[in-house]
């Protein structure tokens, strides 16, 4: 070439060029995907704070968590469970909205069903099944359903086992 530029130069400029594109998407692609591992929440979750409101500020503790969130999609799974001193069945049924598992809508049927994508998930073994929270010995209140349609895209709700004192939340948008 006249102006001094050569094949192999052009060649060598143009494979720097994309080893450097190449490995900056790896590098993204790399650090998206490492940020998909559980962790906990504490007592200042705001969610938590928000379950403690629902019941009232009663003594409460803290005994499982699970939370994944910031997914490259948006997707975000949160669950805990928590220990509420002296939970009342009647106390419950006061609280407008909660509904007993064996007596679900269509609606908290299918966010009990969706919700059933993050217990299949393997990571909350400790909140209860399907089953379970269908069962008369289970209450359900629901606090967030955002539908596509008619089938849910989020689902925020709490789950209460009064026989043994315990509150599960869960929230799920995929």
């Amino acid at each position: 070439m006249p102006n001094g530029l050569s094949t192999k130069k052009l060649l060598t400029a143009f494979a720097i060029f994309a080893a450097v594109i190449v490995g900056t998407f790896v590098l993204l692609v790399a650090l998206m995907f490492s940020s998909l591992e559980p962790t906990t929440i504490d007592e200042s979750d705001m969610d938590y704070l928000t379950l403690q409101r629902f019941f009232r500020y009663p003594p409460t503790e803290l005994m499982q968590s699970h939370l994944l969130d910031g997914s490259w999609a948006g997707d975000a799974e949160k669950a805990f469970a928590v220990r509420v001193v002296g939970m009342d069945t009647e106390l419950l049924w006061q609280q407008e909205g909660v509904v007993r598992g064996d007596r679900l809508t269509p609606e908290l049927e299918d966010a009990v069903d969706f919700i059933g994508n993050l217990l299949d998930s393997g990571y909350v073994p400790w909140f209860p099944t399907r089953e379970e929270i269908r069962r008369d010995s289970h209450y359900v209140y629901p606090i967030n359903i955002v539908t596509q349609g008619s089938y849910p895209d989020s689902v925020q709700m709490i789950v209460m086992r009064p026989f043994d004192d315990m509150a599960f939340f869960a929230y799920l948008k995929l």
